[in-house]
């Protein structure tokens, strides 16, 4: 794609997503050990719920590429990117294996290896790659569909997805929730296609003309803090009553996350449709924007050498500035390290 044609929203909202994702990493070191009445857990909860709608973000951002494509080849999407994406998947799960098991400990036992990479508690952040393949699999039936859909048929769809995708998981996630109602719920988990399938849908939607001249930045800014603000205060206030340091408005299917993740979805496309850069400006975004899988991939490696090595921790300092300074730090080194290795020929088409 042409600079001039090039799509530059997407990778903004690449690039935040990113940092999002590590903004949510580094805030949960000392999560469990820290009371939710504290000015640090206050803090936290607040990152936390702010990072929480990139992985939604960046499922919307494939949804947009490859359901507005003019037609979805499955032989070439099987060898071009679900074999390749595989092949990534393989490589870092077993690189996080041998990592947390320790040099010595892989080459001595090479069994504990492969127990940790293809166990059942792989590097738990790597699930996302996991979706992803599933999304990708699934894509040209997602191609059809929302093709056949019309204003009235979305609108249903949004309906579904509210109820037993983002009303239904945020309800079950409620502590305290009667257990008849618990149970009534996990009845109704078959509702797959509100899933990460519909926020690979709603990518496409909302990438539409009509959804993003729909509503205003200034009532999609207001909407977005509003929740923002309503999701941490919940959060917070459950867990102050519970006396524990919950999750239960941080899934990809609370409410909350789901409406922060349209609403910047939808901000950033509207703002950054056709920004104001120089050359050189152009340049970095789009070196940085294709370096945002590698930086998620590695990522949690780096923060974990800097506490190992050099002791960086959060807690350590004051959470308001030390979360997003880490989260900034980690950012930039995962970058520096990606740039080095994709002058590496093969490695760069792996990692």
């Amino acid at each position: 794609m042409a600079a001039k044609q090039r799509e530059w929203s997407l990778d903004f909202l690449r690039i935040i997503s990113c940092y999002l994702v590590i903004l949510v990493h580094t805030a949960m070191y000392g999560w469990y050990d820290i009371s939710p009445r504290t000015y640090t857990w206050t803090v936290l909860n607040f990152y936390d719920t702010l990072g929480r709608p990139s992985l939604p973000i960046f499922i919307m951002i494939s949804g947009s590429l490859f359901l507005r494509k003019e037609k979805i080849d499955i032989k070439r999407l099987w060898l071009n990117s679900i074999l390749h994406l595989a092949v990534i998947y393989l490589v870092w799960v077993v690189f996080y294996a041998a990592a947390n098991t320790g040099i010595q400990k892989a080459i001595a036992d090479p069994q504990l290896v492969w127990d940790a990479a293809f166990g059942p508690n792989p590097q738990y952040h790597l699930w996302y790659l996991r979706t992803l393949l599933c999304l990708y699999a699934i894509a040209p039936l997602l191609w059809v569909l929302v093709r056949a859909m019309d204003g009235k048929l979305f609108r249903y769809f949004l309906v579904l997805f509210f109820i037993f995708g983002l009303l239904r998981n945020t309800v079950f996630e409620m502590p305290n929730t009667p257990p008849w109602l618990h149970e009534q719920i996990i009845l109704f988990e078959g509702m797959d296609l509100v899933g990460y399938s519909a926020y690979f849908m709603l990518g496409y939607f909302l990438s539409q003309p009509k959804a993003e001249q729909r509503f205003s930045q200034r009532t999609l800014w207001i909407v977005y803090v509003i929740t923002l603000l309503l999701g941490a205060g919940l959060n917070q206030l459950i867990a102050v009553i519970d006396n524990w340091p919950t999750q239960a408005l941080y899934g990809s299917f609370a409410i909350p996350v789901g409406i922060e993740a349209c609403c910047l979805f939808l901000i950033f496309r509207k703002r950054f449709s056709s920004p104001k850069l120089s050359a050189q400006a152009e340049k970095w975004i789009i070196r940085i924007s294709a370096s945002t899988l590698f930086v998620y991939l590695i990522h949690m490696f780096v923060i974990q050498r800097l506490q190992i090595y050099l002791h960086l921790y959060t807690t350590n300092y004051n959470v308001l500035f030390s979360v997003p300074l880490m989260a900034l730090l980690v950012f930039c080194l995962s970058s520096l390290i990606g740039m080095v290795l994709e002058r590496i020929p093969l490695l760069n088409r792996i990692l």
